[in-house]
């Protein structure tokens, strides 16, 4: 990532450099061109991030947490359940967050009522920030080319499409409430200015923060005093909502619940004070690498000149430092939601910075458009080197649409469930079918709802993320306890009534097929076998697939032991476990017969980066923990190669 950083930042400063010391003379651009050019970036943001929306959804990169919590919200929102109630959160929803906003949103959910509908209005709605991130161009810098250029910085602008790809999240409409803001501010409409700053209060409870910061920019910096109502009501507001109205919901006090900032107090005044007060865990937690690395992928794609306008950066301190101080790792990365209040801010951070950077370079003879020039060409390197696009350089998110492979049997399986029953799905499937009364996150429900929605093809979702050890006697008990209604691509719904007789043969998808090439594993035979994505980093996941038969008839539970093996030979990580989440036993294995099996793997921090090979053995063990000893002496096989790269 270092590499792709400075990267960046050198092809940003060279073109500038290039551009200012040209002589040539800039083409002219007509305002009509100039206007076609926002309008048709603005649609191609709007299609392109729906699409990859789309993607991730299908292939299910999308959870209960957060876009099935959404959907049950706004669902209840359409059909005038008001306060709403969440099975997912467990009560009134808006004691989670005051996000009063999704109101506006619920009209569209009813008339299309389908999860694709909020992720297509949340890519469009962060596509028209782009209109008012021209008109602060425009406004600031004088002319229109500085608009198109800032308009384009902020559709390319990396953490504003990983928080567009993040699932939805009711936090991206201040994105656009914002810059309206600020674009009403710069062309002299005070009074509209601080409406829309308003607006940001009913999007979410710490949003009233920035109104506050906001009104006291307008009031200190433009001096204009109307920015202290706006300060004054913003704050009444959320002393309301975080001291009154959210408490009146959950039963509890506010930061009881919320509080991610105990290493630094357990009250909002020690967590305040903490500078001072505990200045070692303080200033330890900002200067860790990851959260300084935070604030590095902020910048870079703006080319640094947010630095240069540190009064408008000041508006923005209360989510700046809510993401940096936190113990939640999610909120100091640019690869989540918790940036959508900063883009707006940096962007315009970065118009003004860089009009003063202009000036600057204008005295020392450098033609008018270097900064503009440098803008561009660093937001479209960032683009390359590291978004969430398909033609990233990053690994990480590029995955996300290279491997992604959607899950076709889904609509087939959800049609088994009627609208009004209840749910209990995995958290990569729960979004699929959230639009109702009752969803609740696997494995809570797993006695009480009327269907359960499992993935039995390598995704051990037990909670928020996979836990194949907790996964596997969950799913013994739905066999023992359910009918299995349809099992199809790994997706498995159980039912209520009595138990399927034959639902663990079905769930191992036990067959006859032709095996041209056998490969003997230990004591069993692998048909196929596979590993996916070939390049991944440590807390990334890897998938296995396996077709296996017996080489004889076995006794005991079939086990296998996968092993990442180095280039010199080295084993540098090994788990060992039941195969088919130990539904078969080599007593009902007959020979001539296939079965499936699958596997999801979080790579260790502690494997370090380099090349690898995935080698696979299978025996049948006994005993209370069958796969816990390895025979001497069964041979192994390698089944793929595997790099893993640098975190």
């Amino acid at each position: 990532m270092l590499q792709l950083v400075l990267l960046t930042l050198t092809v940003g400063y060279l073109v500038a450099g290039w551009v200012g010391r040209a002589r040539e003379s800039v083409f002219a651009v007509s305002p009509v061109t100039i206007w076609l050019a926002v309008i048709i970036g603005i649609a191609a943001y709007a299609a392109g991030l729906s699409y990859l929306s789309l993607i991730r959804h299908h292939a299910l990169f999308t959870g209960v947490w957060d876009l099935g919590y959404y959907e049950q919200l706004v669902w209840a929102l359409s059909n005038w359940e008001i306060p709403p109630i969440s099975t997912v959160w467990g009560g009134h929803p808006w004691g989670n967050h005051a996000t009063f906003v999704l109101l506006v949103v619920a009209p569209f959910l009813r008339l299309f009522p389908d999860p694709s509908t909020l992720l297509i209005i949340q890519s469009i709605t962060l596509a028209l920030g782009a209109f008012p991130s021209f008109c602060i161009g425009r406004s600031i810098w004088g002319n229109q080319r500085a608009g198109v250029v800032f308009a384009g910085a902020y559709l390319l602008y990396p953490p504003l499409q990983f928080a567009n790809l993040f699932d939805f999240h009711a936090d991206i409409f201040a994105t656009p409430i914002l810059l309206s803001a600020f674009a009403a501010l710069f062309a002299g409409r005070v009074g509209w200015a601080l409406v829309w700053a308003g607006l940001l209060i009913l999007v979410k409870e710490d949003m009233a923060l920035v109104s506050v910061m906001f009104g006291l920019y307008v009031a200190v910096v433009h001096r204009r005093r109307a920015g202290f109502v706006l300060a004054s009501v913003a704050c009444v507001s959320f002393v309301l909502l975080v001291g009154v109205i959210i408490p009146g919901w959950i039963d509890r006090p506010y930061f009881s619940l919320f509080n991610r900032w105990t290493h630094l107090g357990a009250s909002p005044w020690e967590i305040i004070m903490s500078p001072l007060l505990r200045p070692a865990v303080f200033f330890g937690t900002i200067l860790q690498p990851e959260r300084l690395g935070y604030l590095v992928l902020l910048l870079i794609p703006l080319a640094g000149l947010p630095l240069l306008a540190p009064e408008i950066l000041a508006i923005g301190l209360p989510p700046l430092a809510s993401n940096l101080l936190s113990s939640l790792e999610a909120q100091y990365t640019i690869r989540g939601h918790y940036t959508v209040t900063l883009t707006p801010i940096l962007i315009v951070a970065a118009v003004v910075g860089g009009r003063r950077m202009h000036e600057w370079l204008q005295q020392r003879g450098w033609t008018a458009f270097s900064v503009l020039a440098g803008v561009a060409a660093t937001s479209v390197t960032a683009s390359l080197a590291f978004s969430p696009l398909p033609w990233s350089r990053d690994p990480s998110p590029r995955k996300h649409f290279w491997d992604a492979t959607p899950r076709s049997a889904m609509a087939q399986v959800i049609a088994h469930i009627p609208p009004e029953a209840s749910v209990s799905a995995a958290n990569h499937l729960g979004a699929h079918v959230a639009l109702r009364k009752t969803i609740q996150l696997f494995p809570e429900g797993v006695d009480t709802a009327d269907f359960v929605f499992v993935d039995v093809g390598g995704l051990d979702y037990v909670g928020p993320s996979p836990q194949p050890e907790a996964f596997s006697p969950l799913l013994r008990r739905l066999v023992d306890t359910r009918p299995l209604v349809v099992v199809k691509d790994g997706l498995a719904l159980f039912g209520r009534g009595e138990p399927s007789p034959d639902a663990g043969t079905r769930l191992v998808a036990l067959r006859a097929v032709s095996m041209p090439e056998i490969r003997r594993v230990g004591e069993m035979t692998l048909v196929s076998g596979s590993v996916t994505p070939s390049l991944a980093a440590p807390r990334e996941y890897l998938r296995a697939r396996y077709t296996w038969g017996p080489a004889a008839r076995g006794r005991g539970m079939p086990c296998i032991a996968e092993t990442l093996i180095s280039s010199d030979g080295i084993a540098a990580w090994e788990q060992r476990r039941p195969m088919f989440h130990a539904l078969l036993a080599g007593e009902q294995w007959p020979t001539g017969l296939v079965a499936d099996d699958a596997a999801m793997v979080a790579v260790p921090e502690t494997v370090p980066p380099g090349r690898y090979t995935w080698v696979v053995t299978a025996w049948y063990g006994a005993g209370p923990v069958p796969c816990r000893g390895r025979p001497d002496g069964i041979a192994s096989l390698a089944v793929a190669d595997v790099q893993i790269r640098p975190w």
